[in-house]
């Protein structure tokens, strides 16, 4: 078709519309299936349905239809919709599962299948693995600046080191042991003196029973 790109993997096909301005499938129909006998190799086809906001039913068998071909040839159907009520009426009918939607053309260039995404998921782990690995510097840590170690002052041998004043023992006092009880007195004049008053006092007496009689 005179309209096709190719965007990515995808030759991409306009969006034919009917006299009122929807999506023509019955015509969408024929184009895609003159693109499929003028290109045997190709395995993903596209329709740009950008600027319309949704299709009729007609239009979704019709895609049902282009992903069933297009399997047989390890490939895929997909749908340029920049609008999002017909990307969103599209996955609630669940074509998701089976075609590709797409909301941006940049979105649809770098598509990949599974097995290039494999293919080139190895490639690049290969090319790291080829890389020569870079050696690593190691920062080395900053050397601790040398500590002066304070000198100590040597005493000489003469010299003799102060010795604390000795304070002299208090005396020792040995406690007195008394021989003998201190509240008799023993001594001579005391029993003398004690006689007499004993003398006394029985003169005393007899006087005052002589008078008394």
């Amino acid at each position: 078709m005179a309209d096709s790109k190719s965007v990515g993997l995808f030759l991409l096909l306009p969006a034919p519309l009917n006299p009122i301005g929807a999506f023509d499938a019955e015509t969408f129909k024929a184009s895609f299936r003159d693109v499929l006998a003028a290109n045997a190799d190709a395995k993903f086809i596209g329709v740009d349905l950008t600027g319309i906001d949704f299709v009729y039913s007609d239009a979704y068998n019709a895609f049902m239809q282009f992903h069933q071909e297009l399997s047989k040839r390890n490939g895929t159907f997909a749908v340029l919709a920049d609008r999002e009520s017909l990307a969103r009426s599209l996955r609630k009918v669940g074509l998701e599962r089976f075609i590709r939607i797409f909301v941006s053309a940049d979105e649809m260039a770098s598509f990949l299948p599974v097995d290039q995404q494999a293919s080139a998921l190895e490639q690049a782990e290969k090319s790291v693995a080829e890389e020569p690995a870079k050696p690593v510097e190691v920062e080395k840590p900053a050397e601790a600046a040398p500590q002066e170690t304070p000198a100590v002052q040597e005493v000489p041998a003469t010299q003799e080191s102060p010795t604390a004043p000795v304070t002299p023992a208090a005396p020792v006092v040995e406690p007195k042991i008394l021989d003998k009880n201190p509240l008799v007195d023993e001594t001579p004049s005391s029993k003398g003196s004690l006689v007499a008053v004993i003398v006394l006092l029985l003169i005393v007496i007899a006087v005052v029973s002589y008078l008394i009689l």
